[in-house]
């Protein structure tokens, strides 16, 4: 018998964007967001998807949250503090991508806007900084298929 694959939800969503939100967005942040970047975030507002691993080459990688945009309080992570802090602040961080999503243990999936590899979903491990194999290292040829590809952790991983 063959498992079917679970359709993937969201979770805890900040309230609905739209499209004016996401210009406003692009405006304060200075940059064009890919499309299908926006109509992600027109449907789902940030929140956790479930089920929320990726795995990849013998790894899960946990994604816990989708960062929200547009969100007008100071606490936690938002798409727009994390785009400056990290694209502005951050030296070290690379430059052609947009952070989307982290994982429990701080780190991001991004988003490549950079010619030859425009679309990918890539995963920036802070702690290999320096490491040019592990620091940013490619997963998902798309978002749709980053997406599309998330299971629950499986046995042995946890």
């Amino acid at each position: 018998m063959t498992r079917r694959k679970a359709l993937v939800v969201f979770e805890g969503t900040a309230s609905p964007l739209s499209e004016l939100d996401i210009r406003r967005v692009e405006q304060k942040l200075r940059v064009r967001l890919p499309q299908d970047l926006k109509e992600h975030y027109l449907r789902y507002n940030g929140g956790t998807p479930r089920p929320e691993f990726f795995v990849k080459d013998g790894e899960a990688y946990d994604v816990e949250e989708f960062l929200p945009m547009n969100i007008r309080n100071d606490k936690g992570l938002t798409f727009e503090r994390t785009y400056t802090f990290l694209v502005h602040e951050k030296p070290e961080f690379p430059q052609g991508y947009i952070p989307f999503a982290c994982d429990s243990a701080g780190d991001y999936f991004i988003y490549s806007v950079i010619p030859g590899s425009f679309g990918n979903i890539m995963f920036n491990s802070r702690a290999d900084y320096g490491d040019d194999d592990r620091y940013i290292f490619f997963l998902a040829p798309s978002l749709r298929e980053f997406i599309n590809s998330l299971t629950e952790c499986p046995e042995g991983m946890e």
